[in-house]
């Protein structure tokens, strides 16, 4: 029984009870063209949107959006506004590349020197110098560091489009991926990339390194979700927990909570580096190919096919609900009423602790045991129950 986006709730023995907030919710984009990428460059407000011939703008945290136009149409893959909402590049198909200084108002072409079809663009620290990969049956990395008035093709040895490029802290560390498992490496700007060893051949399609140069993730087809924490000098393969094309992955603050979209409406969370990824519901089928939480770990747009563009305001903390009979048991998962979380009994003895309560970092918090455990002492928020016998473990909200 679903009562609309912002509440979903459960009726238990006839009571109505709320469990959550809204989780992931669909958006009006007034567009049924594929979206490919997002960017809100200053806070959730004033945002970005483009895909097939498709440029989108919103003022007002995705409430609504107009439609602006550079004046030819074309794919555009990918979107950076650097440092405001002024200044930004479009990349896509056939070598184009686009600028704008007026928020969108007007866009100018740049030339780019390439017929390639480009796949991503990142301006690392300034407007001034950035780089853009791609590539049809070649790989290709340009750059520029006057702000688009020239570009300049750099060398690789890959063989594959390069899908995704990204500086993390300045102009001269940086990583690209391509569609056949290859990870390149720079450390001059570009002048030499680096292959890496990324013990996989399948199509990368998104490289994110949060905070520094050193922690880095890596997301791919057929569920794969690549991390290090050396640099590159080795990947270590993380567990999905599914097959899908996984197309996007943003960390928006530090190295522990991420999110990664794909194939089918997919969306996954983790609130430990990586350790572990839980699947967050979407509410859509469609094809999800760009994911952003813009400042903090809460706020987050997605977008994908068919004019696609989904919201959270509490990093994607939806709560499914359940119609339980009158006069019948509560399913065996933790449920949160009125700061009592009640536990399920999971043994014959009630004596027995039943598990631990953890915050969003993994920390234990509270021991818990079957029956009713006082949390009215725990600040709102996110919390996992690790129940121990048999071993799972449960997103619960703690509300006010």
């Amino acid at each position: 029984m679903k009562l609309n986006h912002i509440s979903r709730s459960l009726v238990i023995a006839g009571c109505l009870i709320s469990l959550g907030w809204a989780g992931w919710f669909s958006l009006s984009s007034g567009t049924s063209e594929d979206l490919n990428a997002v960017s809100f460059p200053a806070d959730t407000t004033t945002g970005f949107v483009v895909g097939q011939g498709v440029i989108l703008k919103t003022i007002d945290a995705g409430a609504s959006w107009e439609s602006l136009s550079t004046g030819h149409a074309f794919s555009i893959t990918s979107v950076n506004f650097p440092v405001n909402t002024e200044t930004g590049y479009l990349a896509g198909s056939g070598g184009r590349i686009y600028k704008t200084t007026n928020g969108g108002t007007s866009w100018f072409a740049e030339t780019s020197g390439v017929n390639l079809d480009l796949r991503s663009i990142c301006f690392p620290v300034d407007a001034e110098s950035g780089y853009v990969s791609g590539g049809s049956a070649e790989a290709v990395i340009l750059k520029t560091t006057n702000g688009g008035r020239n570009w300049t093709q750099q060398t690789t040895s890959a063989n594959q489009p390069i899908s995704s490029i990204h500086f993390p802290v300045s102009t001269r560390v940086g990583y690209a991926v391509d569609w056949e498992g290859g990870i390149l490496k720079t450390t001059d700007g570009g002048a030499n990339w680096i292959p890496q060893t990324s013990n996989t051949n399948v199509a990368l399609t998104c490289v994110q390194f949060p905070s520094d140069e050193l922690t880095g993730f890596v997301v791919g087809s057929s569920g794969t979700i690549l991390k290090t924490t050396n640099g590159g000098d080795t990947w270590a393969h993380q567990t999905s927990g599914v097959f899908d094309y996984l197309s996007s992955v943003s960390f928006p603050v530090g190295n522990d909570i991420g999110y990664i979209v794909g194939a089918s409406g997919k969306i996954l969370k983790t609130t430990n580096a990586g350790q572990i990824w839980v699947p967050q519901n979407s509410g859509v089928d469609e094809f999800l190919s760009s994911v952003l939480f813009p400042i903090d770990t809460l706020i987050g747009y997605a977008v994908g096919r068919n004019g696609t563009i989904l919201k959270t305001t509490d990093g994607g903390a939806g709560v499914e609900e359940w119609l339980i009979p009158e006069g019948s048991q509560p399913r065996l998962n933790p449920t949160i009423v009125r700061n009592i979380l009640f536990l399920p009994q999971t043994s014959n003895d009630k004596r027995r602790e039943s598990g631990i309560l953890l915050d969003i970092a993994g920390k234990k918090v509270v021991e818990l045991h079957s029956g009713t455990n006082d949390i009215r002492h725990l600040a709102p928020g996110v919390y996992f129950v690790k129940q121990l016998n048999p071993t799972n473990t449960i997103k619960v909200i703690v509300a006010r």
